[in-house]
């Protein structure tokens, strides 16, 4: 399905909007995230993945088997780093 669309100026942005075939196809909705890249003069644009919580996260790691190490030790301060 290819179409033709206009780019538009949003405050200080360009953006595209989505024609409503693409949206239903594509199950698309207010909010989600995408990734874009250009390969040559072709702009690509997919559906990010899906970001899980952190408490989704932790759960699924097994070195910490539920339980978060206490402290981690980061070294020695490297920069400005308020302590």
């Amino acid at each position: 399905m290819i179409k033709t669309m206009k780019i538009n100026r949003w405050g200080d942005a360009l953006g595209v909007r989505f024609p409503s075939e693409f949206v239903r196809t594509m199950r698309l909705r207010d909010k989600i995230y995408v990734e874009m890249t250009t390969r040559g003069d072709e702009i690509i644009i997919k559906r990010a993945p899906e970001l899980l919580p952190l408490e989704d996260l932790i759960a699924n790691c097994s070195e910490w088997d539920g339980n978060p190490p206490e402290k981690y030790d980061w070294g020695e301060p490297q920069g400005r780093e308020l302590i």
